[in-house]
Order: structure tokens, then sequence, then C-alpha cells
């Protein structure tokens, strides 16, 4: 009788374990060249660096901004662990800066691949190669993790984790074991930002560095020999199961190569969450149609949202205290973002200084603001790619385990997930649709409303077509020079030295506030 062994397994030898979803992940990315990744997702790439930079140097006209260096240094020195800390810390601190299908991906991610252009001599393309390849990490290893009862944007500290030990371990050209090492160990430890602290104070900045932190001191032990978990994601107490109710482990390494997370990237024109960013689109548009809105004259002010704006609302409203408000809450509230823009016509991060937060006619007005839940609003949410839609349909029936998505949608849950087909092949035509209805209501009994299905900059077939537009309005806007955008906008052409002189001004030559 012949007995039959799988290929490569000889008599008495047991057969190899799997590789982990870590050894899976490291392998690719350790193996991805520039030339491997579409145009398209390159253009991306690219345009979340011009956003990312744009955000810094929004915070370093900012006191908070300004705070942070006179406590930490500047955004770029020698010690690149220091530089990535400093920058993840300013990107976060007003709410600025980009999101995909996986999280807030810019912190540590974007941020590290500028600390280490210098001291790795990273070229135009070795710096986006860099950004991909940490995109693609933090996101899919974040939305692997998405149907969670907590850990919520920003405050999603492993996608920080994850972002920057990929762009570090990438930067240094670091071994296949060393990926898997170093991201074990950053992984392994996990800061959780309390939601009271992150919304009364500016710990939401310094959760951001010390999360980059921990990651680049994971990274460097396992250069030196340390070793961390192999099975961090998967394991039955590992990342996954700790922080989700219904784990995606194949999330992480599905399509890789193909589905390219960093195709999902939306780019923000205001600061603040984007589940705001619909509402804030429509005020923008009933101030040009209203003109400037004088608070005496409105009874109240309407916006229907998605659930993730409502929510939204509800854990930051017990928070709001008028003129003494937190930027980081101001960062959160619907009503003081719109009614901002309704009086003024813009929303900047100059609203958010302690002399405009102070302003009590904006506070009169945001008073007069209520958010209101609108079911249409979140089924269209749920069915784009992000921030819920992929996951709910990799999940399919699994996702009725997820007790917040049963509770919100009832008895129709099972009918919503079958509507929602089955999983992208790829993101080349990726959306996030959270969008918004605002309706002014004025003291002489007439009314006036915006829409819109979703805001400018959200994934979707319009920022795909101007997202370099939107991100060069928004870095001229933090007093840019148009000379390093052009340059930021031809990254790829450009050398090491080209590359570290170019982010210096991107960051260092600010004007005066």
């Amino acid at each position: 009788m012949t007995t039959t062994r799988p290929a490569g397994v000889t008599s008495g030898e047991p057969a190899e374990p799997p590789a982990s979803l870590t050894a899976r992940l490291a392998a690719w990315a350790h193996a991805v060249t520039y030339e491997d990744i579409p145009a398209a997702t390159l253009a991306a790439a690219r345009s979340q660096l011009i956003s990312n930079l744009a955000a810094v140097r929004a915070s370093l006209r900012h006191p908070a901004g300004r705070a942070i260096v006179a406590a930490f240094g500047p955004p770029l020195r020698a010690d690149p662990t220091r530089s990535a800390c400093v920058l993840a810390a300013l990107a976060s601190a007003l709410d600025f800066d980009e999101v995909a299908y996986g999280g807030h991906v810019s912190t540590g991610g974007v941020n590290v691949a500028i600390a280490h252009a210098g001291v790795d001599r990273l070229d135009g393309r070795a710096l986006l190669t860099t950004i991909v390849t940490a995109n693609e990490c933090a996101a899919r290893i974040t939305a692997a993790t998405i149907l969670s009862p907590f850990f919520r944007g920003q405050t999603n500290t492993h996608c920080h984790l994850a972002g920057a030990a990929a762009a570090r371990l990438r930067a240094r050209d670091a071994a296949p074991g060393e990926w898997v090492a170093g991201l074990g160990l950053a992984l392994g430890t996990l800061p959780v930002p309390l939601h009271h602290a992150v919304v009364t104070s500016d710990v939401k900045a310094l959760s951001a560095a010390a999360s980059v932190r921990m990651a680049l001191d994971g990274c460097d032990a396992a250069a030196h020999g340390l070793t961390g978990p192999a099975a961090i994601l998967e394991h039955p107490e590992g990342l996954l199961a700790a922080l989700s109710a219904v784990p995606l482990p194949e999330i992480v390494t599905t399509g890789l190569g193909r589905r390219w997370h960093t195709d999902t990237l939306t780019y923000k024109r205001f600061p603040g969450s984007a589940y705001l960013h619909a509402a804030f689109d429509c005020a923008e548009r009933l101030h040009r149609r209203l003109g400037a809105v004088d608070v005496s004259r409105v009874r109240r002010v309407v916006v229907h949202g998605s659930l993730l704006t409502w929510q939204m609302e509800q854990k930051v409203a017990r928070e709001l205290d008028g003129p003494r408000t937190n930027v980081s809450a101001a960062t959160l509230s619907v009503g003081y973002g719109v009614a901002t823009l309704l009086m003024t016509g813009a929303f900047g991060p100059g609203d958010l200084t302690p002399l405009a937060l102070a302003d009590p006619e904006r506070w009169a007005l945001a008073e007069k603001v209520v958010v209101e839940h609108d079911m249409d609003l979140s089924i269209r949410m749920a069915q784009a790619t992000s921030p819920l839609g992929e996951s709910l349909r990799r999940a399919g029936d699994r996702a009725l385990d997820w007790p917040e998505f049963v509770r919100w949608t009832g008895d129709a849950a099972p009918a919503l997930l079958a509507a929602l087909g089955g999983p992208e092949e790829t993101f080349e035509q990726a959306t996030m649709a959270i969008g918004a209805r605002v309706a002014v209501e004025l003291a002489d009994g007439t009314a006036a409303a915006e829409s819109r299905d979703a805001f400018v900059g959200s994934a979707g077939p319009e920022t795909r077509r101007d997202h370099g537009a939107i991100v060069a309005r928004k870095f001229l806007s933090t007093g840019g020079p148009r000379d390093v955008l052009a340059e930021l906008e031809h990254l790829d052409a450009l050398g090491p030295e080209q590359v570290v002189a170019v982010l210096a001004r991107a960051v260092e030559d600010l004007p005066e506030p």
C-alpha cells in the first residue's frame, strides 16, 4: 500500500505550520516595489503627503502646535524618532489629517516616512513606496478590527502603531523576519486614550505621538534581536480578538497588490472629524445663498445625518462648554463648525484658536443646531466602501454578531446585509458616502436647506479626478509656498537631497500667523 505525503514533507517530518498573518503581510511589504504600484495609487499617496504636510503647517501656526514644538522641538531634526513623534502630534492636533478604509493612516505612516527621508536617503520614489506600504499595512490591520464597540477614528492607536512600524521597516529595508518581530513588538502593547481626556484636553496629539514612539521603539528592538509574537493578529488572545466583536482576519492579506487601500483615501478641506464634513459642505453652500447669518434671525438649524454623525454629536455634546470649549472638542462638534460656516462662509484652523472659540455669537448659533439621525443616510453610508461597508460585506452573516449593527438596524439587519452584495475585488471605484442635509429655519417662518450625499474630498469619482487640486488648495491655504507645492507634485522625479530640501521647506518656511 502506498501512502501519499504532502509535497515537500519527508517521512517523519512534521508539516510546516501555516505562515502567520503578520508573516504574510511582511513578506509582501518587504518585496513590493515602486513599479508594482499603479499610477493612480501613487497619485493618491502623493496627494496624501501634500495634505499631511498642510495639516502639519496648520498646527504650526496654531497655539497648540507652537506648544508642541516648544515642548518637543521642531518637526524635522537629525533624530528620525523625535521628528516622527512631533510630526504625528502636529498632524493630529486639529483633526485635519486624511482617512482611508481602515483609519487615519497618515499619522504613523506618512510622518515616519518624512522623518526617515534624510537618514535613509529616500528619493521621491522610495518615499512614495514607503508611504503606500505603510498605508496598506495600517489600513488592513485596522479594517480587520473595525466591527468593534470602541476604538474609533484618531483614537484607533493600533492604526498608528502599524503604520509607523511599517514605514520604519520599509525605509530601513528590513528583512522579513525583522518585519515580523517589529510589527509584533509594536502591536503587543496598545495605548488606550480615554474619551473624556481626548475631548477635554490635548491628549489626542500626545496619544498619536506616544503611539508612534512605541512602534519605533519596537522596530529598534527587533533590529537588535528582540522577538515579537508572530501571531499577534490572529491568536485567540491577539489584537483582533481583543479589539473586535467580529474579527475579520482575512482582510489583512486578501488582495495584496490588487486591492490597494490607498485608493480609498479621503482628503479633508476642513479641520474636524470626517463624520461632520457633509454638514460643513451644506453650511458653506447655505452661506452663499443667505449671506452672513445673524443668530437673532435663526429659529433653529437642523442637521440630518447618518448614524456616525449623530453618534459623534451625542458623544461630544456633554463636553462642550461654549466659549470655554477645548479645541479637541470643537473639532468634533457639528454645531460649532456649522455655526461658523453659516456666519463666516469658512471654517479653518484659525477658527479653532482660543480667540475664535471665545466668540459668544458662534456658540449662541451653535446652541440652535440640532442633529437628527436619518436612516436613509445611514443606509447609504453602509453601502459605500468606507468606513464600514466593505467590512460588512466581508463579514456577511457574521456581522449579525456585532451588537452595534443589530442595535442600529433591528429586524432589517439580514436584509440590509444581503443587499450589500459581495466584497469589492479592487478599490479602483471605492467610495465614502457620509451625507447630510442641513435646514436653516428662520424666525420669519422661511427656511433654506442644502443636502450632500457625500462631501467634497471623500473617496469617490470626483475625488479621484480632483484630489490633486483639493490638496493643493489646502497646502496653499496654510501658507505653503507655490514652488514647494510644484516640487511635491513631481516628487517621483526628485533625488534624496532634493526630497530632504523640499520637505524641510514644506514644514519650516512658515510666515507669521
